[in-house]
C-alpha cells in the first residue's frame, strides 16, 4: 500500500546551477497578476547573462498586461520514470526589450504569427532544486 512517502533527496542548487539549467532548455512558463487574475502561459525563451528573453504578439495578454510588471518564470525537467529532475525558478521585472533588434539574443517561437514584441525579465532572484532518487 502506498503510503504517500517518495525515497528522493531534495537539493538546493547554487546559482551559477539554475543558469546552466535554464539554458539547456528552450520552453518555461511566465506567471503574472494580470487584469483577469493569476495567469501562466508556456513560451520559448533565450537565456542572456542574468535574464530571461521571450518574444510574444502585443495583442496576447503577455504583450497588453504592461511592460513593467512583477512575473515569475520557471523551467523545469522531470524524469517519471526515475521520479527525479530539477525546477528553476526566476523572479524579476518583465520590461520592453529597447534592444530587441541589436544585440540581444532572440528565441526562437514555436507559435505561428507575428511575435515581435520582445520581453526581457530581468532576474531579482533565482533558486533551484533538484529531486535525485535510488534506483527505482
Amino acid at each position: 500500500m502506498d503510503e504517500g512517502f517518495g525515497s528522493g533527496a531534495l537539493t538546493e542548487l547554487r546559482e551559477d546551477e539554475c543558469w546552466d539549467l535554464l539554458r539547456t532548455q528552450t520552453v518555461g512558463r511566465v506567471g503574472w497578476k494580470g487584469s483577469d487574475g493569476l495567469t501562466i502561459v508556456p513560451v520559448n525563451y533565450v537565456v542572456d547573462e542574468t535574464a530571461v528573453v521571450i518574444r510574444t504578439a502585443p495583442y496576447t495578454e503577455l504583450g497588453r498586461e504592461g511592460s513593467i510588471q512583477e512575473v515569475a518564470f520557471e523551467v523545469d525537467e522531470l524524469d517519471p520514470i526515475a521520479r527525479s529532475g530539477w525546477s528553476v525558478l526566476v523572479r524579476g521585472r518583465r520590461r520592453l526589450d529597447p534592444e530587441a533588434y541589436g544585440t540581444t539574443p532572440r528565441p526562437d517561437v514555436w507559435v505561428g504569427g507575428s511575435r515581435w514584441l520582445v520581453l526581457r525579465i530581468e532576474a531579482r532572484t533565482i533558486s533551484g532544486r533538484r529531486l535525485a532518487t535510488d534506483a527505482h
